[in-house]
């Protein structure tokens, strides 16, 4: 048989199949069509509404801000799981977070700027400045200006950058974090505080970038020389 163009081909397998599904059996009552009417068809679901798509399972800590992170951006979960270690189900359009075998948060995922943020309302905490919560506005803000005005002020626009706040905490515990290090009696150096400042103006916002780090250095040939100064 010759076929000239693929529905001629699609057209005629469709046939033969039907024919073979309508044979009847030669060893036994019946064809293909009458087991699947009498025996399958009967046990058979509806097809899913959406289609199925690959997932990927990961394992997360729920951070104080109450969001997970996931491929550098942060899906938010109930408050009430803060600090809890939670499975998440990724898709290629849906973020889904599990807990005690069941789904209790689901995103659509985002793609693109690190940083993000998915925050859905029904999970943020009652009251976010609760003055007994070690993770409050006024406890980051008294922590910064203890330690200096200057510091005080950024973590201050650190706070109010944020659409949420909680979305500043971990940031703001970074910062103040640093004080720490140059509290333990260090000298400090030229590098260390260029790289601390480099840190806390990031987080902050500014945008600061160090160019230096992308610039091109030469070494002259001395230092490639057999047995000179530069050998290594």
């Amino acid at each position: 048989m010759s076929f000239y163009t693929l529905e001629e081909f699609n057209g005629f397998c469709l046939e033969r199949v039907r024919w073979l599904n309508a044979r009847p059996f030669s060893a036994k009552e019946g064809s293909r069509d009458s087991v699947y009417e009498a025996e399958e068809r009967p046990h058979m679901q509806p097809l899913p509404s959406e289609r199925y798509e690959m997932c990927e399972w990961r394992s997360c800590k729920v951070a104080p801000d109450y969001h997970v992170t996931v491929d550098y951006i942060r899906y938010s979960v109930p408050f009430r799981l803060i600090g809890e270690q939670v499975d998440v189900r990724l898709s290629d359009s849906r973020v889904t977070v599990m807990s005690g075998g069941g789904a209790v948060a689901e995103h659509a995922r985002l793609r693109g700027r690190k940083g993000q943020y998915s925050t859905l309302v029904e999970h943020m905490p009652p009251s976010h400045a609760a003055m007994d919560s070690p993770w409050s506005p006024k406890r980051f803000s008294s922590w910064a200006h203890r330690i200096g005005a200057e510091t005080g002020q950024a973590i201050d626009r650190l706070l109010a950058s944020r659409p949420i706040v909680e979305q500043a905490f971990v940031p703001a515990r970074n910062i103040l974090g640093l004080s720490k290090a140059h509290a333990l009696g260090a000298v400090p150096s030229y590098t260390s505080l260029k790289n601390t400042i480099l840190a806390v103006r990031a987080a902050a916002g500014d945008g600061l970038v160090d160019r230096a780090k992308s610039a091109g250095r030469l070494r002259g040939a001395d230092a490639y020389r057999r047995g000179g100064d530069g050998a290594c």
